[in-house]
């Protein structure tokens, strides 16, 4: 199985007690997985610019204050390869778009043109058989201490 290597940053939208997730498919299997927009650092960035380009990229939205909650080491499977990542995960507020203020859940748009369906859910969702988070500690993350306003 081939591996990739990686850094990534992504940005988790609160509204009360929601976060906004895209569905991403998890491996060849057809699972699926919830995992916050951004993606990959590019070369010469820091983890926020990259976050900030990223959602602009595939939101459309200008991201203005945004807390850093740390990066997650984790090994995930994603189109046939294992991915080894460093996620920089960074929490913002949905205020700052008036659809994500309204609750509207945006279609997320992809470098390579791939639509995918976004969503809010509570971290107690997980009970109603929904797909786990990746990264997979991104709950506890966000449970804890810093991620409160």
């Amino acid at each position: 199985m081939e591996m990739e290597t990686r850094e990534a940053a992504l940005c988790v939208f609160r509204r009360g007690g929601r976060f906004l997730f895209s569905e991403v498919r998890a491996d060849s299997t057809g699972g699926w997985l919830h995992r916050p927009p951004g993606g990959g650092i590019e070369a010469g960035e820091t983890p926020e610019q990259a976050v900030r380009r990223e959602v602009l990229e595939e939101l459309g939205i200008t991201l203005t204050e945004i807390r850093p909650l740390g990066p997650i080491e984790h090994k995930w499977f994603c189109n046939g390869r294992e991915v080894r990542e460093r996620a920089w995960i960074f929490l913002a507020e949905a205020s700052d778009d008036p659809r994500l203020a309204r609750g509207d859940a945006p279609e997320l748009l992809e470098a390579d043109g791939q639509r995918l369906r976004t969503l809010w859910r509570s971290l107690e969702d997980s009970a109603e058989g929904l797909p786990r988070l990746c990264p997979e500690r991104l709950g506890e993350v966000l449970r804890g201490p810093g991620s409160e306003r």
